[in-house]
């Protein structure tokens, strides 16, 4: 299994503290330690060891790390060390993982090395983002590479021979993800966004399998059949995963509207990649343990040519948090790119129904929410990929992926019901929705020229302001040449709305503060309630390709009537600056840690896994601050 490419390289998640290098809990011995990025590499595959694999805390050993000898000479300290039993001893090593080396070959020499005097069985290669798993042999070249070691009790004959029931929930994705798209990337040949696709493709299969009505898996692959796979001999694994695509054909179209559509990845890589996935229960995982994996690898792709369309969860949940979405409200983003604002809105409200409908059943609620989706979510985006990214993450998330469509939510209205109809999402009119979560495109490079879309917007004519009275309005026999779409979409998203309906809108600050842009601020006082503003800190979207500034517009649709009452108090709006988002200007997560230097949860409990912490972040105090602002204007929602 030789790789063709470098992998692309991600840089480590990790933040030093100002007063002291930060510290991580240990997940063997409970101490704490240095928080190196290696060190979060192997307490990720320590944790998978225990909560995935069934081996005992006490037959594994890290700290101290265990010394392999040859002799009386030390070859060298093991980063995780497996026992056949809780006695520790060199003549009962079992499993060797190795996580400090980065690259793949260093790895592999580390491990043989190691294997050479021990009487281990098994060896691990780590480092985040590929995996190895090898069996150690007495005879040249040594070692074997296998799809998985065996779990606690198991062999490795049992590798691959999965019952559903028997199936693991993940304790974390992200690096599974990480590890099926790299081995598809440097083995492949294929461009990066056709390595996406194929591992999307991959995820609904696994989810299809576990689906079906046979108790065994057929999304698997055992010892053997991958050993046939790397000497090109023909079994069974193909035909099986071959046959599982053709029902996710069948079951979801909509996402795979072309029934010649294909796997197209060599065999051996798609026995490699079954076997990284085959283990776990995707629908036994918890579903922000999917979500944080799935929008991970959406960032992961997105960041290059198309990072324009990503939102950084916190803007998504910031929004749906201050606007406060109910289970009796539909919901729309009519530049939903990749699902961000949906599925954040989806989720607040499927937490809503938890919480009101305790009395009934887990099985009555889920309905309840199935229902809701169908028919509240709805979401359209102009590229048509990206529409059916947003679907799949959808599904990933209990569904509402029926909703989501291709089109150009600035065209007529006639044009995007009748392709919202053709693709089963159902109405979609003006003052239809009463919630708006969106983030459209910003910037000159998609200048808007088409007459026939832009003669139906006042935005998109020359305004004048009056000398004698100040008052600014449109000319309806002078259209522009050209508008930019952030500025459509405003009044296009007010559109949308039902009186009442409330809509967050990212937009860059020009139109807030600039002179010429003034018109546009006239036109969203002359026909909204401005909720509030936030200002977004300058690095949000500079990792994602943009670097405008920019700020979270709420506003509210309300009566002719009710707005000139408004207009004449001079009404309060809610101002904000988030000066901490949560990741840096590169990209990078930044978690929050006590005056230790320890990682810490929502609650300030310390936490041994990334995943666990929580981010560094003033989100949360922006939150309350506009709760309690609504609570003391009367704001109802």
């Amino acid at each position: 299994m030789s790789e063709q490419r470098r992998l692309p390289e991600d840089e480590p998640t990790i933040v030093l503290s100002e007063a002291r290098s930060p510290e991580i809990e240990d997940y063997i011995t409970k101490r704490m330690i240095r928080a190196t990025p290696e060190e979060h590499v192997r307490q990720i595959i320590v944790r998978k060891l225990v909560e995935e694999y069934g081996y005992p805390t006490a037959e594994i050993q890290t700290i101290p790390e265990f010394y392999i000898k040859k002799g009386s000479k030390k070859i060298g300290p093991a980063d995780v060390v497996v026992f056949r039993s809780d006695r520790k001893t060199f003549d009962n090593v079992y499993i060797i993982v190795e996580t400090k080396r980065q690259e793949r070959k260093d790895g592999l020499d580390q491990l043989l090395s190691y294997f050479a005097p021990t009487n281990a069985e098994f060896g691990v290669w780590f480092n985040g983002r590929e995996v190895i798993y090898i069996q150690s042999l007495k005879k040249a070249p040594y070692y074997r590479e296998i799809p998985d070691i065996p779990k606690k009790g198991e062999t490795l004959e049992d590798v691959g021979l999965y019952q559903k029931d028997k199936l693991v929930p993940a304790t974390e994705m992200k690096s599974i993800f990480e590890t099926c798209h790299n081995y598809i990337y440097a083995n492949e040949g294929l461009l990066k966004e056709k390595v996406f696709t194929e591992v999307l493709k991959l995820i609904f299969m696994k989810m299809i399998d576990e689906k079906g009505p046979s108790e065994r898996c057929e999304f698997r692959i055992t010892d053997k059949e991958l050993d046939e796979l790397e000497k090109e001999q023909p079994n069974d694994v193909v035909r099986r995963i071959d046959a599982l695509f053709t029902k996710v054909k069948e079951t979801y179209p909509d996402v795979f509207p072309d029934p010649s559509e294909r796997i197209n990845l060599r065999a051996l890589t798609l026995g490699v990649v079954v076997s990284r996935l085959q283990k776990y229960s995707l629908l036994r995982t918890k579903t922000d343990v999917k979500g944080t994996a799935f929008q991970t690898f959406v960032y992961a792709h997105e960041r290059g040519e198309r990072g324009e369309f990503f939102t950084p969860h916190p803007i998504p949940y910031l929004a749906v948090k201050m606007l406060n979405p109910k289970d009796n409200e539909s919901i729309i983003d009519p530049a939903c790119g990749s699902g961000g604002f949906l599925v954040e809105a989806m989720k607040h409200v499927f937490e809503g129904i938890d919480r009101s409908r305790k009395h009934l059943s887990e099985p009555e609620r889920a309905s309840i929410k199935a229902d809701y989706a169908r028919m509240h979510i709805r979401g359209i985006d102009v590229n048509p990929d990206l529409a059916r990214v947003s679907k799949m993450r959808m599904i990933l998330y209990d569904d509402g992926h029926t909703g989501i469509f291709s089109a150009n939510s600035l065209d007529l209205f006639a044009r995007i019901a009748e392709t919202a109809y053709k693709a089963g999402a159902g109405e979609i009119r003006p003052k239809k929705f009463i919630a708006l979560f969106t983030n459209p495109p910003f910037g000159t490079r998609g200048l808007v020229t088409d007459k026939t879309i832009l003669e139906n917007y006042k935005l998109a004519h020359r305004w004048s302001q009056s000398e004698k009275t100040g008052l600014w309005t449109p000319d309806d026999a002078e259209l522009l040449e050209g508008q930019v779409p952030d500025v459509l979409f405003i009044e296009r998203c007010l559109e949308f709305l039902k009186e009442e309906g409330r809509m967050a809108i990212v937009i860059p600050d020009g139109i807030l503060t600039n002179a010429q842009q003034e018109y546009v601020r006239e036109y969203i006082k002359q026909n909204a309630r401005i909720l509030g503003v936030v200002s977004l800190p300058q690095e949000t979207f500079i990792p994602h390709g943009a670097s405008a500034k920019t700020s979270l517009l709420l506003l509210q649709k309300v009566s002719s009537t009710e707005l000139f009452k408004l207009r004449s108090s001079n009404y309060p709006i809610f101002m904000a600056i988030c000066e901490r988002i949560g990741f840096d200007i590169r990209g990078r997560v930044i978690h929050r840690k006590n005056a230790e230097g320890q990682l810490v949860d929502s609650k300030g409990n310390v936490v041994t896994n990334e995943d666990d912490a929580d981010v560094d972040t003033d989100v949360e105090d922006i939150i309350k601050a506009f709760d309690s602002f609504k609570q003391a204007n009367g704001l109802r929602f």
